[in-house]
């Protein structure tokens, strides 16, 4: 089974800091999947969030014979201090939406996309949901999307979930420093890397970012430096990093083309001592979270 998870935001809008081609057209997405379906790359995250990613998708799986992929995709954001019936009507509407867009029966895997909607008033009849779906057999895991080492104490704590999405790359190394990646791994919980290029950032040629970054700047020339002295480009360095995580079960990569695609499976076979790569961390979320920036 292959590491990578075919991310597919750019299939359904514009998505990536460093994205010069906008969203991926249709017929690109069909050579996309079928270079990935031929080179062993078997899942797919996308969102109801995503354009119309879900719609593109279903469109092309229906090209592929059944279970040719696995596809995991989020909830809405409810943006709600309180979960009451109509927000889990959304959450199942939505869910009924995806399968019909997808042209599937089932979805591998299901994420509340805003962590934080499970900790609202009563936010813990959208996890309910979530195990209804599991019972009736049209998901098979269930989990969460977080951003942040509290986020993750917070469901262990109150929730029993499969699997979890989160962020981590060469500059964003907080879940491996606190400890996180561990706990996660103790509770038997799988774990998905997403951001492994930090929205492309990490690939980007150094004259070509923004000078909002200049704080961090020494640190993406570290990058691209420690690169050269391991005789790799930028992508396996950054791939091969989280790769190279023992915790890290699957990893989440966005692709435009079937060069990109390409360039991912070569580079997932880069050899990384991940202790090389610690001088690279940076500590302040105004940077290693795309949320924050002001670009």
């Amino acid at each position: 089974m292959k590491k990578l998870v075919l991310g597919t935001a750019q299939f359904g809008m514009f998505y990536g800091i460093s994205n010069q081609e906008g969203k991926t057209h249709f017929e690109e997405v069909a050579k996309i999947l079928s270079y990935a379906h031929e080179h062993g790359v078997d899942s797919l995250d996308t969102a109801s969030l995503y354009g119309d990613s879900e719609i593109v998708l279903g469109r092309v799986l229906k090209q592929f014979s059944k279970n040719s992929f696995h596809v995991i995709s989020k909830t809405p954001h409810f943006n709600s201090n309180v979960i009451a019936s109509a927000e889990v009507s959304l959450l199942r509407a939505t869910f009924d939406k995806s399968l019909s867009h997808l042209g599937v029966s089932q979805l591998d895997g299901l994420l509340i996309h805003a962590c934080d909607d499970l900790f609202v008033e009563n936010g813990f009849k959208l996890y309910r949901e979530l195990e209804l779906l599991r019972d009736q057999g049209k998901v098979r895991k269930i989990g969460v999307s977080i951003y942040s080492s509290q986020q993750i104490s917070d469901v262990l704590d109150e929730f029993s979930v499969d699997f979890v999405q989160l962020p981590i790359n060469a500059l964003d190394q907080r879940l491996i420093e606190d400890g996180s990646l561990d706990r996660l791994k103790e509770k038997n919980v799988e774990v998905h890397a997403r951001s492994v290029f930090l929205q492309g950032l990490l690939l980007m040629p150094v004259k070509n970012i923004s000078p909002w970054f200049a704080p961090i700047m020494p640190m993406i020339k570290r990058f691209h430096a420690l690169a050269q002295e391991m005789e790799l480009s930028p992508l396996q360095l950054a791939l091969g990093f989280v790769n190279a995580l023992e915790q890290v079960d699957r990893v989440v990569v966005g692709v435009n083309n079937v060069a990109q695609l390409h360039e991912m499976l070569e580079a997932e076979s880069a050899l990384i001592n991940v202790a090389q790569c610690q001088e690279l961390s940076v500590q302040d979320p105004k940077f290693t979270n795309p949320g924050n920036w002001q670009v």
